[in-house]
């Protein structure tokens, strides 16, 4: 713990440097955003608990693409599931994200067949 406090103080700055990076940006349909929301009706698709916290527009879930969209994946109800953030960040950098997210695609599957 000394050893990484030492190599942090050494890397510590009061201005750090700065840069530009450019990002695609890929177009998101609010409306498939708003169904995803509504079809979930304030519990994660994902681990079936009730949104974490409110936000001023209600239960906060986040909107993730089941199929990435950097991928050509595509911004269809079907391909979209909300979930809490805990679960939206274990999907995209968990050990276990993969199982999670295609666990997640039948779930989603299951519901639109209704």
């Amino acid at each position: 713990m000394h050893e990484l406090r030492a190599r942090a103080l050494s890397s510590a700055s009061s201005s750090p440097d700065a840069r530009q990076r450019t990002v695609a940006v890929q177009n998101r349909a609010e409306a498939i955003r708003q169904y995803a929301l509504k079809r979930a009706a304030g519990v994660c698709e994902s681990c079936l608990q009730p949104a974490p916290f409110h936000s001023k527009k209600g239960p906060y879930l986040e909107v993730h693409h089941l199929h990435r969209l950097s991928d050509g994946g595509p911004d269809h109800p079907d391909a979209v599931a909300a979930v809490c953030p805990n679960c939206h960040r274990e999907i995209h950098v968990g050990v276990d994200g993969l199982e999670k997210n295609q666990n997640l695609v039948l779930l989603v599957s299951a519901k639109e067949m209704q």
